[in-house]
C-alpha cells in the first residue's frame, strides 16, 4: 500500500474517529483537505514549518465565476501545522482553486 493509499483510508476513517466536526460536500478538495489534516496532525510536517513559515487560505469554488463553497485555512507557520475548514484572519497568501483542480 503507497503512503497516499494509506492517508486516504486514513481520511475515510477520520470522520467516524470525529476529526472533523464540518459537514461534508462530497467534494474532492474536501477529501484532499482531510489528508492534509490527518498528515500534520501526525506531526509529519513539523519540518516544513521552520522552512515554510506562511499560513494559506484557500478559496474552493465548484464553478467558475461562482462563490467559495470551501474556504480552508492551512497553517504552516505554528507548532506543527493544522488545517482549518474556516476563513483564514491574516494569511501569506490565499488561492482560489476550482474543486475540479483537485481531481
Amino acid at each position: 500500500m503507497t503512503n497516499v493509499e494509506k492517508e486516504k483510508e486514513a481520511a475515510a476513517k477520520a470522520p467516524a474517529t470525529g476529526t472533523s466536526s464540518a459537514p461534508k460536500t462530497g467534494l474532492v478538495s474536501e477529501k484532499i483537505f482531510d489528508l492534509m489534516k490527518i498528515f500534520l496532525a501526525r506531526g509529519e510536517g513539523k519540518h516544513l514549518i521552520p522552512k515554510v513559515k506562511s499560513v494559506f487560505g484557500f478559496e474552493i469554488l465548484e464553478k467558475k465565476g461562482g462563490k467559495p463553497t470551501l474556504i480552508y485555512e492551512i497553517d504552516l507557520k505554528n507548532e506543527q501545522g493544522d488545517v482549518h475548514q474556516r476563513t483564514p484572519k491574516n494569511p501569506d497568501a490565499t488561492f482560489t482553486m476550482l474543486d475540479g483542480d483537485f481531481d
